[in-house]
């Protein structure tokens, strides 16, 4: 009995972990001109330390700034 209890301690672990690292994974959506020109008026993109776990929160791609933002944040929080 005690060997099935820690299996199914085991696989639960396993699953929450799984969900868990679902739920963080980031979703990068690109900012439009408006966009980055509203943001800079506070503090420039580039000088902003805003992160997660993924990374910082704004990134400059192939000349273009991009917010990622995880998966559950998305959801939530647009």
């Amino acid at each position: 009995m005690t060997r099935r209890l820690v299996w199914a301690a085991v696989v639960a672990l396993i699953l929450t972990a799984a969900l868990a690292l679902w739920l963080e994974h980031p979703v990068c959506v690109p900012l439009s001109e408006e966009d980055v020109a509203t943001a800079n008026r506070s503090l420039p993109l580039e000088q902003r330390t805003d992160r997660q776990l993924h990374g910082p929160i704004f990134q400059q791609r192939d000349q273009r700034w991009y917010q990622c933002k995880s998966w559950i944040s998305r959801q939530l929080f647009f």
